[in-house]
């Protein structure tokens, strides 16, 4: 995985694990892991929002550490990230897994190129091709429980927090609920499929010769359409450029 090298380690939810103390660092943490060959350089990368990464380079090669516990309040369980995170290795969506622990995980670097915006819409169709090939190929490798992701149960998760937590916003969530309300019953049934569920641009990696789809903390069943919302508003698609993704992905051209 590539990424802008960070000034300093990002912050990370506190976790506890059989290797680790509450005061330890991400950093720190990270480098007293026991599956490094030797002396080790590491550089923390940015972007992370629930986990902190880091560039490890040891005597064998060259990773990716993430760092984070659980975040319930957003369906973010490391059992499952890494669980999922593996089988898309197996599916040849990702790469390798090299070393878990409680709250880490480790995996084979990528020397790629992160995508931003222009070059999701610049090369829709590959990204739509990989997207379909996810969602076929990955529910031949999880195991375990299935997950399950629903968008419209997150909101309603997300407005009883706010309610719970009185926040400023609880005149507003009678009305948003109603919109949903409206939007879920729009959906059009569709077969089940393993969803990425977190499409932004820097989730596309192309090393020049295949394209790469990496972190998968939302991965779970579900239909196609959150993904193909996400991947269509998150690189900022028109509406040219929202028919191409659907009828890539359909074969065929959308119906209203």
């Amino acid at each position: 995985m590539s990424g802008r090298v960070a000034s300093r380690p990002l912050p990370v939810k506190p976790f506890s694990g059989n290797h680790c103390r509450m005061s330890d660092t991400p950093e720190h943490l990270v480098r007293k892991l026991p599956c490094w060959q030797g002396a080790i350089t590491l550089a923390p990368l940015s972007g992370g929002v629930s986990n902190a990464s880091f560039t490890v380079s040891d005597a064998a090669g060259k990773y990716v550490a993430r760092v984070g516990g659980d975040y319930p309040a957003h369906h973010v369980f490391r059992d499952r990230e890494l669980a999922t995170s593996r089988a898309a290795h197996l599916a040849g969506l990702s790469p390798e897994v090299v070393y878990a622990a409680s709250g880490v995980m480790v995996v084979r670097f990528l020397a790629a190129q992160t995508y931003g915006e222009a070059d999701v819409r610049a090369n829709t169709t590959a990204c739509v091709d990989l997207l379909k090939r996810a969602h076929r190929e990955m529910p031949k490798f999880v195991t375990g429980p299935g997950a399950v992701f629903w968008v419209f149960h997150t909101l309603r998760d997300y407005a009883k927090t706010l309610r719970d937590r009185s926040h400023r916003s609880v005149p507003e969530i009678t009305r948003w609920l109603a919109i949903l309300e409206r939007l879920e019953a729009a959906q059009a049934p569709l077969p089940i499929v393993f969803g990425h569920h977190d499409l932004l641009p820097a989730n596309f990696m192309d090393d020049g010769r295949r394209l790469w789809l990496i972190d998968w903390e939302y991965g779970a069943f579900g239909t196609a359409m959150f993904d193909l919302a996400s991947l269509a508003s998150l690189s900022s698609f028109g509406r040219l450029e929202e028919q191409v993704l659907l009828e890539n992905y359909f074969e065929r051209a959308p119906d209203e």
